[in-house]
């Protein structure tokens, strides 16, 4: 079994409620969301689902060794809530098994154990600071912060169809990251273990386990708000869970956050290696707030998917490309130390005309309702 290492600091976007710790400069904080929902989705594919989307983060951390340590648990009960098929959601790839049967249009439930990490952060002057990460279940420095903590996705249960393109490994079982920080630049390095099992149903998973994916990221930050990021990852082929052939992913983004606009963009892409067709993803998500607890959010995506993902068979193009324009709509009702909104979505999917007789429509809809409880 891969062990806990140390490496660089994780930003998480939500907030968390903090609680003295007996260590002095010590301190203990969570956070934890909850969405019940009605799911239901629309067409050839469509089906319904009640059931829950829901994560809690604990953190505890403070000054040794002339720095800062931290220690980070996320975990998840939708392999209950959910149960091992996840949520609907058409033209979503999952890449895990339900009795035998890859599951096709849901989005497979988070495990039970998203995050298990430790972190090491020390400052050389004012303005440059090194840092130390490892993860016996954590995130490499791939892609763009994880959807899970982005502050633009924090009213949106919904994954994003280009996760599996983008931010898929953040929960990798076993990393080492380290990272430099320099004014408004920060520059991350990680070897990581992507393998994956295929259902749910795993605590830790460590079959095969080898540090044999490298990644880096380097992230500055722009002002008013802004921060541009670019990355570049080499994942090995991998013959179970997400299976694919050795492959490069690459991508940049821009991510906004301001007191009343949360936006992220991102562009991510798999490059196989051996001449196979580069598979690309676009995401532009945002979320408006205003007073009152009102919230709008939207997202609009294009992916490139393959008929293998989405299970179809016939005289149909290996890669295809989709999409997909959601809006919602989201109000806190209750405010207190547990926070309670309410809120609705609705999705327009779109297809291509191959795909058409498989989905029963070229722009198939789905929507959901849900309550959001927060502490």
């Amino acid at each position: 079994m891969l062990a806990v290492l140390l490496a660089s600091l994780v930003v998480v976007q939500h907030e968390m409620h903090a609680a003295p710790a007996s260590a002095p400069g010590w301190h203990v904080a969570w956070h934890g969301t909850a969405f019940v929902q009605y799911a239901r989705t629309f067409g050839t594919r469509g089906t319904y689902q009640l059931g829950s989307v829901n994560r809690v983060m604990v953190q505890a951390g403070g000054p040794a060794a002339g720095g800062d340590v931290r220690f980070d648990f996320m975990g998840s009960i939708e392999p209950l809530t959910l149960t091992d098929r996840g949520v609907p959601q058409l033209l979503q790839a999952s890449f895990h098994t339900s009795d035998g049967t890859i599951i096709t249009d849901r989005a497979h439930p988070s495990p039970w154990i998203m995050a298990l990490s430790a972190s090491y952060e020390r400052a050389l002057s004012e303005d440059v600071a090194v840092s130390l990460y490892g993860a016996a279940i954590g995130e490499p420095a791939l892609g763009p912060p994880v959807y899970l903590h982005r502050a633009s996705a924090a009213a949106n249960p919904v994954v994003p169809l280009g996760h599996h393109l983008q931010d898929d490994t953040h929960s990798s079982y076993g990393v080492v990251t380290a990272a430099l920080r320099w004014e408004h630049l920060h520059v991350e390095a990680s070897a990581f273990n992507e393998r994956q099992p295929e259902g749910s149903d795993h605590v830790f998973y460590y079959e095969g386990a080898r540090l044999d994916s490298y990644s880096a990221r380097a992230t500055v930050a722009a002002g008013a708000g802004w921060s541009l990021f670019g990355t570049y990852g080499y994942l090995p082929a991998m013959t179970q869970g997400h299976a694919h052939g050795a492959q490069h992913r690459i991508g940049t983004g821009a991510i906004l956050t301001s007191p009343t606009w949360l936006v992220t963009f991102v562009y991510g892409a798999n490059d196989p290696i051996g001449g196979a067709r580069t598979r690309r993803s676009v995401l532009v998500e945002a979320q408006r707030l205003w007073p009152g607890g009102h919230l709008f959010f939207t997202r609009a995506e294009f992916v490139q998917r393959t008929a293998e993902e989405l299970e179809l068979v016939g005289s149909i193009n290996e890669v295809q490309d989709v999409g997909a324009v959601q809006l919602g709509y989201g109000r806190d009702v209750w405010r207190g130390a547990v926070t309670v909104g309410v809120g609705a979505h609705a999705t327009v999917q779109v297809v291509t005309p191959q795909l058409e007789p498989f989905y029963g429509a070229r722009r198939p809809l789905a929507f959901g309702v849900h309550s959001q409880v927060s502490w």
